[in-house]
């Protein structure tokens, strides 16, 4: 059996070497700067659990993807890319409510928004004839190219995301200024108790999407672990199944009302213009 490991035997010497104190050469201190310390560093970076699951092989994706690839082309003209993002490709299609499907068009095929929908709705109903959940978004690739760099949302979405048709060529890097992240923030304002519980849970994931952005983090996994340790696991499931009760909510609401000011203040008060993520 062959073995692969990620130190090789002498970084391993010498970790264990700087661990007992012993003094390295100068060539054994390069070795730790230049490699083992970027190693570890990257390591560090890795969710094991997670990235187990995605390499696990799920016979039933190539199934999905496909029908998915076919009910799109066949009913949006012009396309460029077709991605898949969220909690289905997150999770290896396991335990998700819906498939989160970005269709990128090489050029603008509707000449207003309203049309824009109305086939969305219509793709959305032929997927559901074909038992898909499909929550779809469609950009042309003008639009898509100019507004990543600047916008939260494209940023998360396309993080941990699957090209299932075409070639996605991002090559700007993120910048985000004070004033996209509170235009973020602004789409968490909730004020009143009619809201629901999936819009409640938005609202937060919104607020703790902003709030990693302040810290130059973009990590869906994180960002879905910081919702479920502000309201406790138990609180966060109920929002996203609408089984939240009355006090519960207000509560939750105003939660988020103050969690909301105190990231609008953190924003307001950061000592940088633009952040590169």
């Amino acid at each position: 059996m062959v073995k692969y490991g990620i130190l090789t035997a002498r970084e391993r010497r010498i970790i264990e070497k700087r661990l007992k104190r012993h003094s390295l050469s100068q060539n054994e201190s390069n070795i730790l700067s230049k490699s083992i310390r970027p190693k570890l560093m990257a390591i560090r970076k890795i969710n094991a659990k997670v990235l187990l699951n995605k390499l696990e092989y799920n016979q039933i994706s190539k199934s999905i993807e496909n029908k998915i690839k076919k009910i799109v082309l066949e009913n949006i003209k012009n396309i460029d890319v077709i991605v898949i993002y969220g909690s289905a490709i997150q999770n290896n299609y396991k335990n998700y409510n819906d498939i989160d499907v970005l269709v990128i068009t090489n050029n603008k095929t509707w000449k207003t928004i309203g049309e824009k929908y109305d086939l969305i709705i219509k793709i959305a109903d032929i997927a559901k004839a074909a038992k898909l959940n499909l929550d779809i978004q469609i950009l042309d690739k003008k639009t898509l190219y100019d507004s990543y760099p600047a916008s939260p949302s494209l940023i998360y979405q396309l993080k941990d995301s699957k090209v299932i048709y075409g070639r996605l060529n991002i090559n700007n890097q993120p910048k985000l200024s004070k004033l996209d992240l509170r235009m973020k923030l602004d789409w968490s304002d909730i004020d009143d108790g009619e809201s629901d519980g999936r819009e409640l849970y938005q609202s937060l994931r919104n607020i703790m999407l902003v709030r990693l952005l302040l810290k130059g983090i973009v990590d869906n996994y994180r960002l879905i672990k910081a919702v479920n340790n502000y309201l406790g696991r138990n609180i966060t499931n109920k929002l996203k199944n609408n089984t939240i009760s009355k006090l519960e909510k207000k509560l939750v609401l105003k939660y988020i009302s103050e969690l909301s000011n105190l990231t609008d203040n953190e924003i307001r008060g950061a000592k940088w213009e633009r952040i590169a993520l």
